[in-house]
């Protein structure tokens, strides 16, 4: 059972406000005590993350779903490419700049490990590639394109499949 102290310190409220909440069976209550323990709610207030639940193996994504991804991901690619967003983003940063940033990124161990953290790994890398070869407004405008465009496991799909998705 998790400490109603515990509970009071992530709610904001008096350890007597948390004994009325669980008497009034009130959702939060019950789904701390369900899903949660003591350790885990503890663990979030000293860092603000619970590990268990932020180490997610990308590894272990469903490859159905992956395919669903790779599929459907080519309709926004084709956008891109087409009259949409590649245009401009062709615009803003060379084809070989984009495909060496995206290599750069398919290799690395973090993209595995944080795979709901892959579309803030693509632009700091284009943020990074920014600085030596691209003016600010177009760095911006690419960041803001991937940004409203593309969801993180479809910029994991594009960087782990990119030499299909794009073509080299």
């Amino acid at each position: 059972m998790i400490n109603k102290e515990t509970i009071s310190n992530l709610l904001g409220v008096s350890v007597k406000s948390v004994y009325n909440y669980d008497k009034e069976n009130r959702p939060i209550i019950r789904l701390l005590e369900n899903y949660f323990t003591n350790d885990d709610l503890e663990e979030f207030l000293e860092t603000g993350e619970i590990r268990r639940l932020e180490n997610y193996d990308a590894e272990r994504a469903d490859p159905l779903f992956i395919e669903y991804v790779k599929h459907n991901i080519h309709t926004k690619v084709d956008i891109i490419k087409g009259g949409g967003i590649f245009e401009r983003l062709n615009h803003l940063i060379p084809h070989k700049i984009l495909i060496s940033i995206l290599d750069d990124l398919k290799d690395e161990e973090n993209i595995e490990l944080y795979q709901r953290e892959t579309k803030k790994f693509l632009i700091d890398r284009i943020k990074g590639y920014a600085v030596a070869t691209l003016e600010k407004p177009s760095q911006k405008q690419l960041i803001n394109l991937i940004d409203k465009n593309f969801s993180n496991i479809e910029c994991y799909v594009l960087i782990k499949y990119h030499d299909e998705i794009l073509g080299k």
